[in-house]
Order: C-alpha cells, then structure tokens, then sequence
C-alpha cells in the first residue's frame, strides 16, 4: 500500500500549481521546490510525528524518483527540509523562520502538537498570502477559514459535530457499552486542556456523567489518583494523550484490578496490547488499522486508488475521513469497527 502522506503530498502538489514561486532564484536551482516540515521525531509526543515525518520522506523519494510534479511545461523536484521540533514551542518557532527566512521554504508541513502550533502561529500568520501551512494541530480548528489565516489548512479531523471522529467515537462507545460514567485523566498541559475543551461538553449533552483529573507533566506514580478514579467506579477510563504516559496508566490501572475498561481518541493500541492480560476493553481510535487492511485490501496495483482514505472538507475547511475503532479484549482479541461520516 502507498503510506497515507503519498496521496495528500499529491494533492499539495495540485496547490502548489496555483500559487507555485521558485523557491531559489539561480538557474539551476529553479526547478526545485522546498517543503520545510516542523514535527516531533523525537521527545514524550513524538508519535505524533514521527509517523508524518517518515512518510513525508518516502512520499518526496517517490515524487521524486518518478520524475517529479509537473505545472505548466515546466517539471519540478521536491526537497523536504525536515526539522525535529522535540514537542518544544520555543524550539520549533526558531525553527520555522529559518525554514522561511533562510531555506525560503513557501510551504510547511506541521505542525500535529496545539502547543507547538499556537506558539508558531503568530509569526507564520505574518506571511499570509506568500506561505501554505499544513498542519493536524487540534488548535488549528480555532484559526482554519479565519481572516487572516488563509495560509491554513488542517489535514486531520475534528473531533466534534456530527462528523467528527470524537463524537462518532462516543455515539459507539454508548450504543456497544452501555456506558454512562467516564472517568478522565489528562496531563495539565495544551493538549489536556483541547481535550477538556472538545469531551466535557461532549459528555455532558450526551447525559454522560463524567469526571475530570489532572496530572503534572513527567509524572510516573498515578496510583493516588487512580485510586480516586477508582473509587469512583466509572465505566471507561479516558486517559492521557501520549503514549509515553498512557503506558504507565494502563499498566497501573489494571494492576489495581478497578479499572480496567479504556476508551481513547488519541495515543495507540500499544498500551493495551502490553496490558491485554489485565484489561476487559481498550477502546481506541485509529485513522486505518492497517494490520487488517494488509489482509484484506484489495493491492493498490489491482484498483483504482485514490488514497488511504476518502478525503473530504467542509464548508470552513475541516477535512473529513473515515476511520476505524479498534476493541482490544482481555487476552488479545480484537475487534474493528469501521465508520464512515455522513
């Protein structure tokens, strides 16, 4: 299968013919186009991405090695200058103006952190109309077909309304379960106050009874605070947004034998899978499950294809996808639930 990133690469090549400017002035320079990218590749959240940026590498050798994108008569090259943000605002703004300053790169992929975006976004909104920033930021959300921003676009989907991923995860999880008490768990950071943003408004016009705690960043120990949340009794825990912390929940909260049934919108099957003795459910969102897919998709070499998924975007600018739930049950069973918007 093609990595998803091919297929949007693609269409930011179709982008690119409408406001395409030589991105070096020497002759013989003219016919490459740069792409800066700011995403963690390394750092606490950097399955955030790292993912984006490996396949945004394989996509340019692709490009690249077939020829290139063609606009006009004249055929063009992509250089992908990417940087390793660590998940550091400060870092990643430093980063982004020599990518515009120095590379005189005019389109940017990233970032996928709310953080890193709100810290860059004041200065990148000083070259609206001459850069194209491509991002998954849950913040972007906030600026995406705003005046003044129409240098954004946000490639992954909302959360909330009736097409969003967030939304149609709850309706599943209430119509499959039962659920009626969420417990959730968030680091005190931007990424943990967006999730409070988008879910407890959420729960609460959905008549689900929930509660919220918070845990400083870099925190190991959370049996006190599971504890609470054990006490509690909730039906599913909703915890974290990162890998690097969701491991140490999972494995302690099950360790208790009080909560053992998860539900996620962000972070990975991982966590489950290292607990899958100790868990009745881990409930998780993922854009493509692609161990299945491998089995059963059609091969791109006998099909039509248009991308990993059917993109789409709405009236404001919001991209929309299918995706699927995956169930993890105690032992390893699992079960996927494909779901597709309206």
């Amino acid at each position: 299968m093609i990595h998803p990133i091919r297929a949007f690469i693609a269409t930011a090549t179709a982008l690119m013919a409408m406001v395409l400017v030589p991105a070096a002035t020497p002759a013989s320079a003219q016919d490459v186009v740069k792409i800066g990218q700011i995403e963690a590749q390394t750092g606490a959240n950097a399955i955030y991405g790292w993912m984006s940026s490996q396949g945004a590498a394989l996509a340019v050798d692709e490009i690249n090695k077939a020829g290139g994108f063609k606009v006009g008569n004249k055929t063009y090259k992509i250089q992908l200058i990417a940087l390793d943000t660590r998940g550091e605002p400060k870092e990643a703004t430093v980063q982004l103006k020599k990518l515009v300053e120095v590379d005189q790169a005019k389109y940017i992929f990233g970032p996928f952190l709310s953080n890193v975006f709100l810290a860059v976004r004041p200065y990148a909104a000083e070259f609206n109309g001459k850069l194209l920033m491509w991002g998954g930021a849950t913040r972007i959300h906030d600026y995406v077909g705003t005046p003044g921003h129409e240098f954004l676009m946000r490639t992954w989907n909302w959360d909330a309304g009736k097409n969003g991923f967030g939304e149609l995860m709850v309706d599943n999880l209430v119509k499959t379960t039962g659920a009626k008490k969420v417990a959730m768990l968030f680091q005190n950071d931007q990424g943990g106050k967006v999730l409070e943003d988008i879910y407890v408004p959420m729960f609460k016009q959905k008549g689900i009874e929930y509660r919220l705690d918070y845990f400083e960043p870099g925190t190991k120990d959370f049996s006190a605070v599971l504890a609470k949340i054990g006490a509690w009794k909730p039906d599913f825990l909703f915890p974290s947004y990162a890998d690097s912390y969701l491991y140490d929940i999972v494995r302690q909260a099950t360790e208790t034998g009080q909560l053992t049934k998860f539900f996620l919108v962000r972070g990975s099957l991982g966590p489950g899978l290292k607990n899958k003795d100790g868990i009745e459910e881990y409930m998780v969102y993922v854009p493509k499950y692609f161990e299945e897919a491998e089995k059963k998709d059609p091969k791109v070499a006998t099909m039509t294809y248009d991308g990993m998924w059917k993109i789409r975007f709405d009236d404001k600018g919001e991209a929309i996808f299918n995706f699927d739930v995956v169930r993890l049950k105690k032992g390893g069973a699992l079960e996927v639930t494909h779901i597709n918007p309206n």
